[in-house]
């Protein structure tokens, strides 16, 4: 018998694959972006209503319509400006579903619906295989569905804000938007699980994530144990210390700080002989991992007395080389263009780009920058003309607004 031929193999592993993103702000662009690092066609469409994306005009600017913010999470998209709210636009707007995989969007609930596009109302018989992918604070079910959340409502209401911070200090909120990021990683694993559902059905779905829920997932830990233990084991701020570990924490170094984690007996022998104080290996009151915790004030105050005296990175790599789990503390341009971040090519310059690279390394179809963010409604023309409109309907729907572009900077 014959084998079966294997497919021609894509450069990228979601080429093919097109996305319909109507997103703004940083947890739906995220998602889109990692779609679009693997090949697939993202196509941005936002809102001649309100100069299209927020973040196209947030934080240092690139270009006069793209701010490095917009081009880090706005990379390798198409964009095209319609007004939906108009019925020349919705029509336009349907005619894009025509062809796409996938509608990612992050509108305010029932939004969608008032235009007659929901999902269940429309989309889903309309386009039997479309994945509808819809982000917003809440989630779209539950008394608090219709109420808007941006990233700090997500990590106060998801816990994480009351776990943040010192001890005995407020609540503090996460530096970066770890509720925005996480809620994109989300999304974008539930496409890809509802595009592996569609190939043994033919069908898509709608696939529902909520800033809320993201960030609930991300405390697993946490809500086991009390879950587990109950009102004993309420979580609670702990710093930078590490209930039932020791040593482990924050310590201050001759130029900044330390972190570090020993969970084991042979690390914590290799600690204090790196340390040059094996006296404490020895030490009663250390010898057990039980011991040091009970013990760990006097622990880390001998551990610090020794750590103050090393610079940072030195005595990270020496930990490291010695099976000690530790890391300086770095600020963000001295993690971006540490060595390891360069051998790993997190910070990349290349075809007109300058940012970040990629967190997820594939072998044979590894993302790529494929093109740099666009101007406000850039691909227009192309993007109508490819979807079968004419000129003069494009010039059309331009004279009556349904359509917008920014001049060519």
């Amino acid at each position: 018998m014959n084998a079966t031929p294997k497919p021609e193999l894509s450069d990228q592993a979601l080429q093919g694959l097109r996305v319909i993103d109507m997103t703004t702000n940083l947890a739906g662009p995220f998602c889109g972006q990692m779609l679009g690092d693997f090949g697939a066609d993202v196509i941005k469409l936002e809102s001649p209503l309100t100069d299209g994306d927020m973040t196209r005009g947030i934080g240092p600017m690139h270009k006069p319509t793209v701010s490095w913010h917009f081009m880090h999470v706005n990379r390798n998209k198409r964009s095209i400006a319609i007004d939906i709210a108009k019925p020349e636009g919705r029509e336009v707007f349907l005619k894009l579903l025509e062809d796409a995989d996938v509608l990612l969007e992050n509108t305010k609930t029932g939004s969608l619906e008032k235009w007659d596009l929901g999902y269940e109302q429309t989309l889903k018989e309309k386009f039997p295989a479309l994945i509808h992918c819809a982000i917003s604070g809440f989630g779209r079910t539950g008394p608090f569905a219709k109420f808007p959340g941006y990233d700090p409502v997500g990590q106060a209401y998801g816990g994480l804000m009351s776990l943040n911070g010192e001890v005995d200090g407020e609540p503090t909120r996460c530096a970066f938007y770890l509720t925005d990021v996480s809620t994109g990683l989300h999304a974008t694993i539930g496409i890809l699980m509802a595009l592996q559902a569609r190939h043994q059905s033919g069908l898509g779905q709608f696939v529902d994530l909520a800033l809320v829920d993201c960030t609930q997932i991300f405390q697993q830990q946490y809500v086991s144990h009390w879950l587990g233990g109950g009102d004993d084991h309420i979580p609670s701020r702990v710093g930078n210390e590490y209930p039932g570990i020791a040593p482990g924490g924050l310590f201050k170094t001759q130029d900044g700080h330390l972190t570090l984690l020993v969970l084991k007996d042979h690390q914590f022998k290799q600690l204090c002989g790196l340390l040059e104080c094996p006296e404490l290996a020895s030490d009663a009151r250390f010898r057990t991992p039980a011991a040091r915790v009970e013990n760990k004030t006097a622990l880390n105050l001998a551990l610090a007395d020794r750590i103050k005296h090393y610079p940072s990175e030195l005595l990270a790599e020496k930990l490291l080389e010695g099976g000690v789990p530790a890391a300086p503390v770095l600020d963000v341009p001295a993690a971006m263009q540490h060595k390891q971040a360069q051998a790993r090519e997190m910070l990349i310059d290349k075809n007109g780009f300058r940012g970040q690279g990629f967190a997820i390394k594939m072998s044979r179809t590894p993302a790529q920058i494929n093109r740099t963010a666009p101007r406000f409604g850039e691909d227009n023309m192309q993007i109508l003309l490819d979807m079968g409109l004419s000129a003069e309907e494009i010039n059309t729907l331009e004279k009556n607004q349904v359509i917008a572009a920014a001049s060519a900077e």
